[in-house]
């Protein structure tokens, strides 16, 4: 009888025990970049004056959905507003063929340094190749899919074919309009038909040989191609090569070389009047960058880094610029102080006079993450 009470009383209160969701709460980082800078760019109002800067705070949320997917926000806070950098989910297993799935928004992996965000780069910003070739203003990010697979290989080497369908916004080039009546910037509302949209695509395929056991290269082709104006036709398409070598020569120390080659084949739209029709102009500029990065003792690195490449313009002028950087990360890389050199020199434009001044550029960042530290990847 004293059994029963007691099983009756526990039935009796099992429904009031607290519910317990089955979604933990995310890992959550907050990455702060304050910065100071000091140039020499004639065109610079701050010419030869240091300024100071906040720079980019990265907001990061990130948390295992279930045993097979993972979903990642990463919120940038600069200039007075948020704006979310990345937002997407990843399928990691479970697929067909052990494919994996990711979609949403998130820096292109075209290449190797397009995909890292810039705190992990031992230097300020980014090569200026880069920047002239591939799209989006301060990085190659968009809205899409991708649908990789690792390629069984012979050995150890390790094979991975990547295949993004982009939302391709990031292609659009806005075009200068022409002052002619019939123009459609200015003769109709609807222009260039900028808003209409227009897919782009991505792919990569990478190796990675294993060096020992620590050690390691990898080598990649990528290429893009998406439409910078939508009335005009006009396309941008990007190929690339890189390499990059992750060397441990002891415990405490290893190098890192990496280099990029970019070719850029890009349409760009103009406007003739007595024809009342478009018309394109193609450019294609070739460039790239090499890089060495030394980190010793864990805690300490330097490097320096060169590239050359020509203007995505007609006369496709030579531009150079040099690099050299340090860094010390305070017991590990939570905390870290890096300063860098840019010497950029411009080239000699067909029918110029003179050639430019070179500019000189010198940045201190301090880099300091707090929550869960995110390992970087190869």
């Amino acid at each position: 009888m004293k059994r029963k009470f007691w099983l009756a009383l526990l039935l009796l209160l099992a429904p009031v025990a607290p519910a317990r969701a089955g979604v933990v709460n995310p890992d959550i980082s907050v990455i702060g970049q304050p910065f100071m800078r000091w140039a020499d760019d004639f065109n610079d109002p701050a010419r030869k004056r240091p300024t100071v800067n906040v720079g980019e705070v990265e907001a990061m949320f990130d948390a295992a959905l279930n045993p097979y997917a993972r979903g990642t926000f990463i919120l940038s806070i600069a200039n007075g507003g948020i704006d979310v950098e990345e937002g997407y989910f990843q399928l990691l297993r479970g697929l067909p063929a052990g494919l994996a799935l990711k979609g949403g928004k998130y820096r292109v992996g075209f290449g190797k340094l397009n995909p890292q965000h810039p705190h992990t780069w031992p230097f300020a910003d980014r090569f200026n190749v880069l920047a002239d070739y591939l799209p989006g203003a301060e990085s190659f990010d968009e809205v899409g899919l991708s649908l990789s697979e690792r390629i069984p290989m012979p050995g150890d080497i390790s094979l991975t074919a990547t295949a993004d369908w982009l939302q391709g916004d990031t292609f659009r080039i806005a075009r200068t309009p022409s002052g002619a009546a019939n123009d459609p910037i200015s003769a109709t509302t609807q222009g260039d038909r900028a808003d209409e949209p227009r897919p782009a695509g991505v792919g990569r395929l990478a190796a990675f040989v294993p060096i020992g056991d620590r050690s390691g290269l990898e080598l990649g082709l990528s290429g893009t191609q998406g439409t910078n104006n939508v009335a005009a036709a006009t396309r941008t398409t990007v190929y690339g090569a890189d390499a990059k070598l992750k060397y441990w020569n002891g415990d405490r120390s290893y190098l890192i070389l990496q280099t990029e080659i970019l070719h850029l084949d890009r349409d760009d739209a103009g406007w003739d009047e007595p024809t009342a029709s478009y018309t394109k102009t193609t450019v294609k500029p070739s460039g790239g960058y090499v890089y060495a990065d030394y980190n010793f003792a864990l805690r300490y690195n330097a490097g320096a880094g060169y590239e050359r490449w020509q203007e995505p313009t007609v006369d496709k002028t030579w531009d150079q610029a040099f690099k050299a950087y340090a860094g010390l990360a305070l017991m590990e890389e939570t905390t870290a102080f890096r300063v860098d050199w840019d010497h950029k020199i411009p080239g000699q434009p067909t029918g110029a006079p003179v050639k430019p001044d070179a500019v000189n550029t010198i940045t201190v960042r301090v880099i300091f993450s707090m929550g869960p530290h995110k390992a970087h990847q190869f």
